[in-house]
């Protein structure tokens, strides 16, 4: 046979609901079938990202064995053969894939690589062999995860075995260039192998990760001849030649000389054949996007999974006529529908007349319902319940609270989700009110630096101009005093998000940020501010990542 179908599919799986995920896979196989000789979905596609400690519940293993054994009972009636993700108990449990044909497990391959970021090695034992195809005359590795490519994975077994075709099923989370980073080393891959590579990647919002999808196949030139669709589900089919193959290989011959010795001697290896000719497929490549509009799809997908997962009704969030709300506001819009979204405007005596204006029209632009609860009345009952004459920071923090307390009387009333509004650049350094702004059940943008903020809301616009300009424009406040503005506590937000974003995402000292050119005055009290504000982000929701390196996700401090 001189060419090999591939379909890629990638889903978004719902945790431990085992009948909706089999039946979304039942569903795309069903419309690849007969087109395609492999069929492939994503690491976790039949159990949902991450089961985490319900791996230690019987009835959820049990369920997991009889979803797979279902699987492969409806698999005779299915041509082409199967490779899936999943957890699977074999005398231990693995992070899996099950290659599957006509009612019966051809060879299960296990996942070496285990991830850190997910804790894997609490639940999973490592694999200890890869594994080959032999499908008609192509020979096929397949892989789980960073398998392929590190050290102590299957990456000089696949080289030295000449593999024609790597397959890798992945849940790699979204960030900021993570795309761009899974491109490079798929690319180096396959100009090490001369081969292609096919990634399946599962798409979805999961608590703090994004899974964007984007599954691909790279051909042995380096050059991506399909790229699926981001932050959604889709599927495409392939077919992949003989003779692209054997001219790379051909023109690479001296650099099969120079090939590391392989070092692991015992695998395990399969021997197919499909005998039918299905029509050949180009494959398709969907558009790549702009940073803004990769991040703003990351955020919807994001809330809509959160919601749509946990059951909610609709979301509420408190709208202050500031940029923050105002952009959580067009997220949640986006992700469910200006119907299952309520907007609830606070008002103190120092509220401004602006602010009034700009969130009453984001919410006729928007199409939500708006409520009204000033707070002037009950501000003053606390106040002179304690009898404080001063007006310090305990009266601002206090207007947070009990705006807080209004958004969740709502929320237990109405079933409704808070959202919190706080943006990472707030949260890095503390400046929001614990159990005041920086409450919430989720916090779409608190990985979300102040300046992206600005650039999304501008993108958003760019498709509907539901923000109002003055909003974009304007000084940032919380508005809890009179005349306040945040900058009396903060430098502006060009400086604090470059602080931030050297100390955050590439790992800077204090004195290499300094030697950057910033004051090292302003330097000390940023990074300070940071350490202090710990045990407020221990006490706040989460929210989505999206930078390299998330305080939600990615950093595990202790409070200072």
């Amino acid at each position: 046979m001189d060419k090999l179908n591939i379909a890629l599919v990638q889903i978004d799986p719902v945790l431990g609901n085992f009948d909706y995920n089999l039946n979304r896979v039942l569903e795309f196989w069903g419309q690849v079938d007969g087109y395609s000789h492999i069929v492939i979905f994503p690491e976790l596609a039949l159990s949902g990202f991450f089961p985490a400690d319900l791996f230690f519940e019987t009835d959820f293993l049990l369920n997991l064995k009889q979803t797979i054994q279902r699987l492969v009972k409806a698999s005779e009636n299915f041509n082409s053969t199967l490779i899936i993700g999943t957890p699977y108990f074999n005398r231990g449990l693995f992070n899996s894939a099950l290659v599957i044909k006509k009612g019966t497990i051809l060879a299960e391959y296990h996942k070496r690589c285990l991830d850190e970021a997910f804790n894997e090695g609490r639940y999973f034992h490592p694999g200890v062999k890869p594994l080959i195809i032999n499908f008609n005359t192509f020979k096929i590795g397949v892989s789980i995860g960073w398998d392929c490519w590190k050290d102590n994975g299957w990456f000089h077994f696949y080289n030295q075995m000449d593999v024609d075709l790597l397959i890798n099923l992945g849940v790699f989370p979204y960030y900021q260039g993570s795309f761009k980073e899974r491109e490079k080393v798929f690319q180096a891959l396959t100009q090490r192998f001369n081969a292609y590579v096919a990634c399946v990647n599962l798409i979805g919002g999961h608590e703090r990760w994004v899974f964007d999808g984007r599954s691909l196949v790279i051909d042995p030139y380096e050059e991506i001849v399909t790229l699926l669709s981001g932050f959604k589900e889709d599927f495409c089919i392939l077919s992949i030649d003989c003779e692209t193959i054997l001219r790379k290989k051909l023109s690479n011959i001296q650099l099969k000389k120079e090939k590391e010795p392989c070092m692991c001697c015992f695998f395990d290896e399969v021997f197919l054949e499909d005998g039918r000719r299905p029509l050949s497929f180009t494959g398709k490549i969907e558009a790549k996007f702009s940073e803004e509009e990769e991040v703003y799809k990351a955020l919807v997908l994001a809330l809509r999974d959160y919601v749509e997962k946990r059951g909610f009704k609709k979301v509420v969030l408190g709208l202050s006529g500031g940029i923050d709300s105002s952009l959580v506001a067009c997220i949640a819009v986006d992700a469910l529908g200006k119907d299952r979204v309520v907007g609830v405007f606070m008002p103190s005596s120092f509220t401004s007349k602006e602010s009034r204006e700009d969130a009453t029209k984001l919410a006729q632009n928007l199409g939500i319902e708006l409520l009204e609860y000033p707070i002037d009345e009950v501000f003053e009952t606390f106040r002179k319940t304690f009898g404080y004459p001063e007006f310090d920071v305990a009266d601002e923090n206090l207007q947070a609270r009990l705006r807080a307390n209004i958004l969740f009387y709502l929320s237990n009333k109405k079933g409704y989700l808070v959202l919190c509004t706080s943006n990472k650049s707030e949260a890095a350094v503390g400046y929001g009110t614990l159990y005041g702004d920086i409450a919430g059940g989720f916090a779409p943008i608190v990985d979300v630096y102040k300046t992206m903020v600005y650039r999304l809301a501008k993108y958003r616009n760019g498709l509907k101009p539901d923000i109002p300009e003055r909003v974009l424009l304007k000084v940032p406040s919380a508005e809890l005093r009179p005349g306040q503005t945040d900058y009396e506590v903060l430098p502006p937000y060009e400086i604090l998000d470059q602080i931030l974003e050297l100390y955050f995402e590439k790992k800077a000292s204090v004195n290499s940020i300094i030697e950057k050119g910033f004051e090292k005055s302003v330097v000390e009290k940023v990074l300070s501010m940071v350490k202090k504000a710990e045990f407020k982000r221990k006490q706040a929701p989460f929210g989505p990542k999206v930078t390299k390196t998330s305080m939600v996700a990615d950093r595990i401090y202790p409070v200072f």
